[in-house]
């Protein structure tokens, strides 16, 4: 639930050294560039409010699924646009599918602890959502001194690709 909970943080942080890279391999300028970090998080917000009430209808298994399905294929389409405007876009689609990943693991962990477990699992959760924006820049930063901003892209796929094995694989539904 913690790796879950990271995937949103990482991708908004991780690309954050890449704005100049990015400016020159779409030729535009840093002001579009920042506003596809603001789509992120207007995508975020937006999702946020529909993940809550999809889950408590559908059960927390399948919106992960479908979420985690989201952000790969926005993940791939933000790795091989060749315009900002699509990266803007394309944005927006990773956060819908990202926010399942910050909104799901705290209504699991409601169904499977009673209120003192619920809270120390919770607070590990606010822990990686607290590091994960420290460390992602710098992962990040990492990452383009081997690839370039196009790659970074492909560890945020890898990175939801395997999440989504997992949850395929190893959760079970707790909604009763």
């Amino acid at each position: 639930m913690g790796l879950l909970t990271a995937l949103g943080p990482l991708a908004i942080d991780m690309y954050l050294p890449a704005f100049p890279a990015i400016v020159q391999g779409l030729n535009t300028t840093q002001g579009q560039v920042e506003r596809t970090l603001a789509s992120y998080l207007f995508g975020l917000a937006i999702a946020q409010i529909f993940y809550g009430p999809f889950a408590d209808r559908y059960g927390r298994k399948l919106p992960l699924v479908m979420g985690l399905s989201l952000f790969i294929i926005a993940s791939i389409a933000c790795g091989l646009t060749s315009s900002i405007e699509h990266l803007t876009l394309w944005r927006i689609v990773q956060a819908f599918g990202g926010a399942s990943g910050m909104v799901i693991p705290r209504a699991v962990i409601r169904d499977n602890f009673d209120t003192r477990e619920a809270a120390k699992a919770l607070s590990v959760l606010i822990l990686v959502m607290g590091v994960t924006p420290i460390l992602a820049p710098l992962l990040g930063g990492q990452v383009l001194i081997f690839g370039s901003w196009r790659g970074l892209f492909a560890i945020m796929t890898i990175c939801g690709a395997l999440l989504l094995a997992g949850v395929i694989r190893y959760m079970r539904e707790t909604l009763p």
